[in-house]
């Protein structure tokens, strides 16, 4: 049976640590903090305990045994939810499915178009999730440094530095025609084709992330840096217009500033080869492949155009 998390399942969560193994899904943020781990049992009972975020989670229970724990709720809005966890009993492990196809009821429930999730290439889980209705989106690349100050130094000086700002509310608009013009057609398809669609769908790096716009001389938005530092490292995110092509060193370099020095991280998406070879020539190795894959929930309905007809 597939309910809701309950504070009276903290004992069962200590047992299912035991017998789970590693993560099946992550996050963006997840994915660039190296990816699932094993069961977090302390979080999750934390959690049980709160009424507010137990409604986030799922789990499958038989007979009094945990066999699967999922997370998942919206990524940036109402209209795009992600599973962020999801965790199987090692005996289970044909529970995908049925946890992923079940997900939808409560998402469609809450207004969502769409649901994502992230897992390792060439994952059984992604097999899995093709039968539940999840289609592959795109195939992305983790790559990192293991210096911050080394991915500087490698770098160099760009030719001139890159004048930011910080994003504002009024640049979504412009931000989502730069998105547009960067994304192929057939993933757009998929991932939704509004801008109330894109920005719900958008992902985070973390609660503290800040965001950076660069704008080109004829107004419109020549990229987006996003950044954000952890314990675990420094992570950054980066979109730009093929106009801003000559800037990626300086946005490169934007990204990294005022970072610790640590380990850094970003995620590309196999149809930006052009960032992945700049990563590797200043010292990047890649760490992981993940498929981002997408259940619709609602279809569009086809545009209505006006006829006549007999009446009576």
């Amino acid at each position: 049976m597939i309910r809701h998390l309950h504070p009276t399942d903290s004992p069962g969560l200590l047992q299912f640590r035991q017998s789970s193994g590693q993560g099946e899904t992550c996050t963006l943020g997840g994915a660039l903090r190296g990816g699932p781990g094993s069961f977090p049992a302390v979080k999750y009972a934390g959690i049980a305990l709160s009424p507010r975020a137990w409604q986030s989670c799922w789990l499958e229970a038989r007979r009094g045994r945990i066999n699967g724990v999922m997370r998942a709720g919206p990524r940036s809005g109402p209209q795009a939810w992600e599973v962020e966890e999801l965790f199987l009993h090692n005996s289970k492990p044909d529970l995908a499915m049925e946890l992923l196809e079940q997900i939808a009821i409560p998402a469609g429930g809450a207004g969502a178009h769409r649901i994502f999730i992230r897992v390792p290439a060439n994952s059984s889980v992604a097999d899995q999730a093709k039968n539940a209705g999840y289609s592959a989106i795109y195939r992305e690349t983790v790559f990192g440094s293991d210096s911050v100050t080394d991915a500087i130094g490698k770098l160099g000086m760009p030719d001139h530095s890159l004048t930011l700002r910080p994003r504002e509310t009024s640049d979504d608009q412009s931000l989502f025609r730069l998105y547009n013009s960067t994304t192929p057609v057939e993933i757009r398809m998929k991932s939704g084709q509004t801008i109330q669609d894109w920005i719900s769908g958008s992902e985070r790096l973390g609660r503290r992330k800040s965001e950076w716009v660069l704008e080109l001389e004829n107004g419109e938005k020549g990229g987006l840096v996003q950044r954000n530092t952890t314990r675990s490292g420094h992570m950054f995110n980066l979109n730009w217009a093929s106009e801003a092509g000559s800037e990626l060193p300086g946005l490169v370099a934007a990204a990294l500033a005022n970072s610790r020095e640590g380990k850094v991280t970003t995620a590309v998406a196999e149809f930006r080869p052009a960032l992945s070879h700049f990563l590797v020539t200043i010292g990047f190795t890649a760490m992981a492949q993940y498929e981002v894959m997408v259940k619709p929930l609602a279809k569009t309905v086809a545009e209505t155009s006006q006829a006549f007809a007999p009446i009576g």
